[in-house]
């Protein structure tokens, strides 16, 4: 049987070192694994895909996983983003693991998903032990735990290497394994589908590259300066928040937003347009009084 597991997220938030996690951790349990991300044209806080495929024999499929036995959302603002396809391929035996602090049947309900929801709230665990919003190995501590892919001691190790090949350090690599065991230990089990998910039968003697749909493989844009109909405050993790009677008006902040998402009020104190920032906080990081604070956004995991 092949397990097919897609992931969803946005660029930073650790998408593709998730599935990278999880198939590795597949494979120190004995599974034959394959492991492919998929990256979109935008930058830092765009939606990402990962796909993982894991059994126990030869895995003839490649490509975009369009009907998924587990979906993993990372970012739960995805799930309101119909051209995000985190739905896409579902049906009533799929699984999909969400990060919010939400409860399952609330998300079930909200967006009519026919499979099994489960829900945990991974974005303040990671705040919690790794002070950042890196969520790619408390995330496959969910997987690995509700999927019954790999044992704990298959998964530490799995994130110990994988880590360790990104050039952290051993005391943040601890760290990450301490959220991630967090994330196992607060995971239920599911029990999964029995068989093999009914899908087409690849023959034995070629490989098949799964028809990926136009909207995902070759999104185009149809009319011009449409960039500001596009709201990216779902994006967020943390809202930047401008204390204006102490501000100086040096003007800073407005000068080095990446993404021009603050402008200048009638006596030139800055104003921060919501739906277009990003949430990068280049502001506060810039800001010489330090006036600029942050606050979480309720969407990601509260």
């Amino acid at each position: 049987m092949i397990r097919h597991v897609r992931f969803h997220g946005r660029g930073g938030e650790g998408v593709k070192l998730a599935s990278r996690i999880v198939s590795r951790a597949a494979f120190l349990a004995g599974c034959t694994v394959q492991d492919s991300p998929l990256y979109g044209a935008e930058r830092r806080g765009a939606p990402v895909a990962a796909f993982v495929r894991c059994g126990d024999g030869p895995i003839r499929e490649r490509g975009y996983i369009e009907q998924p036995d587990i979906v993993v959302v990372m970012d739960d603002s995805l799930l309101s983003q119909p051209d995000a396809a985190v739905l896409d391929g579902l049906d009533s035996t799929s699984v999909v693991l969400v990060n919010t602090g939400a409860p399952a049947r609330d998300v079930k309900a909200r967006y009519g998903i026919a499979g099994h929801v489960v829900t945990l709230d991974v974005s303040s665990i990671a705040l919690d032990v790794l002070g950042r919003h890196l969520l790619s190995a408390p995330v496959a501590g969910l997987t690995a735990k509700v999927t019954a892919i790999a044992a704990w001691e298959d998964l530490a190790a799995a994130v110990r290497l994988e880590l360790a090949d990104v050039g952290l350090t051993n005391e943040v690599i601890e760290r990450n394994v301490t959220a991630t065991q967090r994330a196992f230990d607060a995971a239920p089990v599911v029990q999964l589908f029995g068989g093999q998910r009914p899908r087409d039968v690849l023959p034995a003697a070629r490989f098949v590259m799964p028809h990926l749909p136009g909207r995902l493989a070759a999104p185009s844009i149809d009319a011009a300066a449409n960039s500001a109909l596009r709201h990216t405050d779902g994006w967020r993790v943390y809202r930047p928040v401008i204390d204006q009677p102490h501000c100086t008006r040096c003007f800073l902040c407005f000068a080095l937003c990446p993404e021009g998402a603050i402008h200048l009020d009638a006596d030139n104190y800055p104003i921060i347009d919501y739906d277009h920032c990003k949430g990068c906080l280049v502001c506060v990081a810039e800001c010489p009084p330090q006036v600029i604070s942050t606050v979480r956004e309720a969407h990601h995991g509260t």
